[in-house]
């Protein structure tokens, strides 16, 4: 996959199984050759994940943990490295995974608490 590519889906499409197991067509990029997500699990801006880290940030500053504005950029920078805002390939799923992750890395919640802020 080429960072930053404007995904261009391709005329013709090839045949995939989506995460049910059945076959669709799925188209692919022109230019970097990324097969879209088809399913019905569609993938979110990276701004629904900052919101998410904006919330939990005022969550835990109730509860007395200080999330601070350090941890919110190393985490919003690797989130970006990582391409949470293709949402060309990447479904829901997949980037709540790589959230969840990122997240815990730098601060240590629980996984549940993580995800239901989503």
């Amino acid at each position: 996959m080429i960072r930053d590519c404007n995904h261009i889906s391709s005329v013709s499409k090839d045949w995939l199984p989506v995460t049910s197991g059945i076959l669709k067509p799925h188209p692919h990029c022109k230019v970097c050759g990324s097969v879209k997500n088809v399913s019905s699990d569609k993938g979110k801006r990276i701004g629904y994940f900052i919101n998410a880290l904006a919330e939990m940030r005022s969550f835990l500053e109730k509860k007395g943990y200080k999330l601070t504005q350090s941890q919110i950029r190393l985490i919003t920078k690797e989130l970006e490295e990582k391409g949470l805002d293709d949402v060309y390939t990447l479904s829901f799923s997949a980037q709540k995974e790589i959230f969840v992750e990122t997240v815990r890395k730098y601060v240590k919640i629980s996984r549940e608490l993580v995800i239901s802020f989503l």
